[in-house]
């Protein structure tokens, strides 16, 4: 009976090893490969040490340099300033286009009377073909939108791009009504009566002459096309 007490008795060593990480408290800047943030990267070590029962008894390794992403707190090897000179070795990225709409339509939720933001989120949603990402904006934004003829132009180009001539139309008169010279609204004004069904040539030519007085490069090619169209009638 005590051999087995003896036999099934006994200690469990739990010996093993842990990583511990230490900061030095100095930093420097750089471009977080994680986040895409530049900010402060903390200067920190790294240790290996053998535990007994958990707790750290000696090292069994040199201090190894690592620093720290004070944004998303992701750690690298190597010191703050290995990290700083790196990043500088490359540009900055870019965000990507959705990053980008992202970030405008956060803006303009905080300031919804923002046209040139909605201005640049319009555009952006064009050159993505996100018409109806665009149109949406544009709605929720109505202060914005009403008050530049430069929205009202893009929010034209939006709906022309899907089909929408005659509600286009309705924005590029109401563009060139606040502002007869701005001629890239002339301009698509121009295009937009020329794909009417019928199409109305004679207005089409008054406001791509009025695109060209307003100084557009393009203007000249479409009045070209319009006076060919009219021959041809």
């Amino acid at each position: 009976m005590n051999d087995r007490n003896q036999r099934d008795g006994g200690f469990i060593f739990l010996v093993g090893t842990r990583n511990i990480i230490s900061g030095s408290g100095t930093t420097a800047t750089a471009l977080c490969p994680k986040c895409g943030r530049e900010g402060a990267f903390q200067n920190k070590s790294m240790r290996i040490w053998v535990t007994f029962f958990m707790v750290p008894i000696f090292p069994v390794s040199g201090k190894q340099p690592m620093c720290q992403c004070s944004s998303c707190k992701a750690k690298f090897k190597g010191s703050a300033e290995q990290m700083q000179k790196s990043s500088a070795a490359f540009p900055v990225q870019q965000p990507s286009q959705t990053q980008r709409a992202i970030q405008m339509y956060n803006s303009l939720r905080r300031s919804p009377a923002n046209s040139v933001t909605l201005n640049n989120l319009l555009l952006l949603y064009l050159q993505m073909g996100e018409s109806d990402q665009a149109i949406s904006a544009a709605h929720q934004f109505p202060d914005a939108l009403n008050a530049s003829e430069q929205c009202m132009t893009a929010l034209g180009r939006v709906l022309l791009e899907q089909g929408d001539r005659p509600t286009a139309l309705q924005w590029f008169e109401a563009a060139v009504t606040r502002n007869p010279m701005l001629g890239e609204a002339q301009y698509c004004k121009a295009i937009a009566l020329m794909g009417m069904e019928p199409p109305n040539l004679t207005e089409a030519m008054t406001a791509a002459r009025a695109a060209r007085t307003a100084g557009l490069p393009d203007a000249d090619a479409l009045i070209k096309e319009l006076e060919n169209r009219v021959r041809a009638v």
